[in-house]
């Protein structure tokens, strides 16, 4: 792509102080110049706002937008409503980018206005630098071959073939901004979910990238992550559903809902993954029968007796065959595991 379009970095920020200068030091430093760089404050209680808006003043290209704390989705959302850019970058306030990372994404543009290029990325756990490349073999892909290749499993596989968070990637502002009506704030599980989906069933062009690691994402303290979230299941809940009125709308035929659909069900098996480790650190009073009764109601409302999912790691294996079959033994099984589960 001969012309530099200008590219819009969304950071959505709430009490980031510890991160936030790495964070945007990275996008200060980009090679790729061309920048609208949007700090968007959630309603931080730390001194968050402070340093966004002596960022804004150190660099005009910077624009801060201080809202009431709404929430993650809410945030770039707002975000990506006052971008001035042709394409979209998301950074979250934790996490930092490589310098080449966006000169060398849009090397990748044709200027179809509905292409995303995806990168390969680092986890940052402690000391440790993790490399995770997409599981989709790397390459150009049109409309053609993303419905042959990508649609018929961009659901329901364990490890996804395209990592469906917002950021690492470059994306055509339009194939955000016209899927945000699909964007669910109630949603706390799986909000990149919730936009990515549509965004790339729409996308006409994908580039998956063989090389490039340049997002750094930074595993958060584990106390954090493994906390108790006693409404985790009504919210992934929350989320099925979401994305069920999605694919309706989306699909073009029957044939491609009832594909959508039997994808979304077994990505509805993974995500009670979650719920389940969630309830297994919870309290233990009355826990097999509250177990028992999310399974219940999950395999009711979504017909999920009848789907087999294909599970590999050994770790899933075992919440598998408690989804199956949630009597005590097994969740005491689970239960007893759970320091193994907490350091994956």
């Amino acid at each position: 792509m001969k012309r530099k379009p200008k590219v819009s970095i969304i950071v959505p920020v709430y009490n980031a102080e510890k991160y936030l200068e790495q964070c945007v030091n990275s996008i200060f430093k980009q090679t790729y110049t061309n920048l609208d760089i949007v700090l968007v404050d959630d309603g931080s209680k730390d001194k968050s706002l402070k340093m966004c808006n002596d960022y804004a003043r150190e660099d005009s290209r910077v624009q801060v937008i201080h809202k009431e704390n709404g929430g993650l989705m809410s945030a770039w959302m707002t975000g990506v409503e006052n971008t001035k850019g042709d394409y979209l970058v998301f950074l979250d306030s934790d996490d930092w980018i490589e310098p080449v990372m966006i000169s060398d994404l849009v090397e990748h543009l044709c200027g179809n206005v509905k292409e995303i290029i995806c990168s390969n990325y680092f986890i940052e756990k402690k000391e440790q630098s993790i490399p995770v490349k997409q599981s989709m073999k790397p390459g150009t892909y049109d409309r053609q071959a993303l419905e042959k290749e990508l649609f018929p499993e961009i659901l329901g596989n364990e490890v996804r073939r395209i990592h469906c968070s917002r950021c690492m990637k470059l994306i055509s502002k339009e194939l955000i901004t016209d899927n945000m009506k699909y964007g669910n704030p109630k949603i706390t599980m799986g909000e990149d979910l919730n936009i990515m989906l549509p965004a790339m069933l729409d996308a006409e062009r994908m580039v998956i990238l063989e090389e490039g690691y340049y997002y750094h994402y930074r595993f958060v303290d584990a106390s954090m992550v493994h906390k108790y979230n006693s409404v985790l299941a009504e919210k992934t809940k929350e989320l099925y559903h979401t994305l069920k009125s999605i694919i309706e709308i989306k699909a073009r035929n029957v044939e491609e809902r009832t594909m959508y659909l039997e994808g979304l069900k077994k990505e509805y098996i993974v995500l009670l993954f979650f719920v389940l480790k969630n309830e297994l650190r919870g309290p233990k009073e009355n826990q097999a029968n509250r177990i028992r009764q999310i399974f219940f109601n999950a395999r009711k409302e979504a017909e999920l007796d009848r789907v087999t999912l294909e599970v590999n790691g050994k770790a899933n294996q075992l919440l598998y065959a408690i989804w199956k079959k949630p009597n005590a033994f097994r969740i005491w099984i689970g239960r007893m595991a759970i320091g193994i589960f907490d350091r994956m």
